[in-house]
This record gives structure tokens, C-alpha cells and sequence, in this order.
């Protein structure tokens, strides 16, 4: 069957923002994948590391590639623009610093088709760094870290488009957004956490999120 290139089945939202070292990793591991009936959605949010330059070639070249650069708006902000963007059905997200094993959407597409009555799914994480960077700030008792394992981790999040949008997508906070929207997701669609760990959690990274705020957290 022949990619639709109006009509994919899955979009891929990747938020970036400098890490020109570390991205083509994260869509190397998305050309790498075991189906091709997927979009890559790259959303900059205003980089200036000119990892563009790094990009738009692969854009020119590839058809299921679209680029899209704003203003700096945050994590959550850049993910929204990508769901309202997104062409699939079902819209997932990888974020720059991490990647995906080759059978990531194959496998979560094979579930989803196989479970019609479930609407989003997430979890299934790798955990790649020293066992230390394994904890993060927890987003209920910040004064406290948690293993990244018991997490909701955004990224990780994989479901119909209509479900993102009409729970209304990610809040802008300051932390862990995807924490306060899974229980909205849960209580409005039927969601299911699974275990097939095909997402690559890349830890340590002193500009990531999770290590800013773990500095003043105990664990």
C-alpha cells in the first residue's frame, strides 16, 4: 500500500530546541522504524544552535518530514502545535535527547489496532544513564525524587488525535504537564499504561528538565 503523505496513519511530534548534537540521533531512530506509515513533525521552539541547518536538508529530501520554528513558547506549547498540526491518526512524540527502539510504533500500533476500545497509551521506557540520574523531582511531593519507571512520561504518550484535543492538550506548567494531563485524559477516554520498553529515556543531560529540578530535591 502506498504512504499517503495527506492521510498518515502516525504522527511523530519531536520538540526541539538547541541539542544540534543530540537530535539526529532521536530522527535517526524514527527513520529507523519497522513501518513507514508515519510523519515526522519537527517543532522548534526558537533554537539558535543552528540545528536547522541540520534538519531542512532532510525536510527537502524526505516527504514525511515537516518543519515548523517559533518563538519560544515551552515544551507544552510546542507539543500542542504539533497535535493541532498533526495529519495522523494517532499522534505520538519523541523528545530531541532520546529515541526509539526500531519496533516503537510498530508495536504500539499493533496494540492499539488489536484494543480499538482504548484511546491513549503510555509508558514502556528504557532507561538509559547511571542508575543515580534514574530519579527525578516528583511532580506530586516536590520535595521528594521518584524513579523515572513509576513516572508518566509524556513522551511516551501514543493515541487518537481527536483524544488530544479534546481534553485540551498540555497545561504550561513549570513541571511535569504530562502529570496533570493524564488523569484529565483517564477521566474522559479509556487509557491504558503498558510495558514493552521501546522508548529510549536518555538521563543525565544537565539541560533537560528533570536535572534542573532534581538539583534541589532528596531522594
Amino acid at each position: 500500500m502506498a504512504f499517503d503523505l495527506n492521510n498518515p496513519l502516525i504522527s511523530v511530534v519531536m520538540p526541539v530546541f538547541n541539542r544540534r548534537q543530540l537530535v539526529m540521533r532521536a530522527i535517526n531512530s524514527v527513520e529507523a522504524q519497522t513501518i513507514d506509515d508515519w510523519e515526522l513533525l519537527i517543532v522548534d521552539d526558537g533554537s539558535w544552535d543552528a540545528v536547522e541547518q541540520d534538519i531542512l536538508p532532510l525536510v527537502a529530501e524526505r516527504p514525511n518530514y515537516r518543519y515548523m520554528k517559533h518563538a519560544q513558547r515551552r515544551l507544552s506549547a510546542t507539543r500542542n502545535i504539533g497535535i493541532h498540526a498533526a495529519l495522523g491518526h494517532f499522534v505520538t512524540f519523541l523528545d530531541s535527547d532520546d529515541e526509539y527502539r526500531p519496533d516503537h510504533l510498530e508495536l504500539r500500533l499493533a496494540f492499539m489496532k488489536k484494543n480499538p476500545d482504548i484511546d491513549i497509551i503510555h509508558g514502556g521506557v528504557q532507561i538509559i544513564g547511571p542508575p543515580e540520574t534514574h530519579y527525578v523531582q516528583d511532580a506530586f511531593h516536590p520535595d521528594k525524587k521518584i524513579h523515572i519507571s513509576r513516572c508518566c512520561v509524556g513522551a511516551t504518550f501514543f493515541g487518537k488525535k481527536e483524544a488530544f484535543i479534546k481534553s485540551g492538550g498540555f497545561k504550561e506548567l513549570a513541571y511535569s504537564a504530562e502529570s496533570e494531563l493524564l488523569p484529565r485524559l483517564e477521566a474522559l477516554y479509556n487509557v491504558k499504561k503498558i510495558d514493552f520498553p521501546t522508548y529510549c529515556y536518555h538521563t543525565g543531560l544537565r539541560d533537560s528538565i528533570c536535572a534542573q529540578r532534581g538539583q534541589a530535591t532528596k531522594k
